[in-house]
């Protein structure tokens, strides 16, 4: 899967940080795709600045969106984020880089752009928000369009100017778990041939993150979640692995005879990435974890 970062900066006059993008020419925030071993926040921070010279703090994680795009998938986190320094400048990228109105939003905009901006903007704090972005027969086509006219285009540019060619970012493979809890504060866990796990796994292409965590719980336990929000996003420091834990409550049926309900620190609970997830989704606050981790 793809995955990319997106931040929507508001100044003091509520006015919004957009770039006018090189490829597509349409207004859209800053940001970019993800790189191995880099984490989403500093990722956005960094492309923020490369793109419009502003430096900025990113401050909570807002939304997961999931676009179905052939033939991987991809996945965008969104954040907002203040300003902490920089002046506006223009990029290879972004020839037009600017503090906009957000009503009205300028034009032209993508629609999936126009959504990230009007959900982000409501978005006051608790839970991260998570949608699938709706693939439409105009977005195939310029989809299309994109990657097979313009960008090649773009390629034979660069080579005429002697530059860098388009080096696409890394297909990440993404794992879902989800850490749920019981009326009395337990943590389901199902056995494996590994021992007591959480809940979950591999999220196949094309595949929202969020769907595969509720379906591979279901399939396991018997129990079918309610997911709650993102409580971490973990990456291994070499390669393009990302684990998303979220939180949920369950229905309240019996699980399988496979899982069981077990104290969230329990000596049976295996791994220490493991217990990195289960700590990190009860005992800190409502913001979204980010770490680096050795496995």
């Amino acid at each position: 899967m793809r995955i990319a970062t997106n931040g929507i900066l508001v100044n003091q006059f509520n006015q919004i940080l957009l770039i006018q993008r090189n490829d597509t020419r349409t207004f859209a925030t800053p940001g970019g795709g993800l790189e191995a071993g880099e984490l989403p926040p500093e990722n956005i921070a960094r492309e923020i600045q490369e793109e419009t010279g502003i430096i900025a703090l990113p401050v909570r994680l807002v939304s997961l969106n999931f676009w179905a795009l052939p033939p991987q998938g991809f996945l965008s986190f969104t954040f907002r984020c203040m300003q902490r320094g920089g002046t506006l400048q223009t990029s290879p990228e972004s020839p037009r880089v600017g503090f906009f109105p957000t009503n009205p939003l300028p034009k032209p905009m993508l629609p999936v752009s126009r959504q990230r901006i009007e959900r982000g903007l409501k978005h006051v704090g608790g839970p991260v928000e998570w949608w699938t972005v709706e693939h439409t027969a105009v977005m195939r086509l310029g989809r299309f369009f994109l990657f097979n006219v313009l960008y090649r285009w773009f390629d034979w540019k660069r080579k005429v100017q002697g530059r860098p060619m388009y080096q696409a970012p890394p297909t990440w493979e993404i794992i879902v778990h989800v850490v749920m809890q019981n009326k009395e504060g337990a943590v389901l866990r199902q056995k494996t041939a590994d021992g007591w796990q959480l809940p979950g796994g591999r999220v196949p292409t094309m595949t929202a993150p969020w769907e595969t965590a509720v379906s591979l719980t279901h399939q396991q336990t018997g129990l079918t979640p309610h997911l709650t929000d993102l409580s971490g996003v973990y990456i291994t420091e070499s390669g393009s692995r990302m684990t998303l834990v979220f939180t949920a409550v369950s229905d309240h049926h019996p699980p399988l005879a496979s899982s069981q309900w077990q104290a969230f620190n329990a000596p049976a609970a295996p791994s220490e990435a493991q217990h990195h997830y289960v700590t990190d989704a009860l005992t800190t606050d409502t913001l979204t974890t980010f770490a680096l981790l050795p496995y």
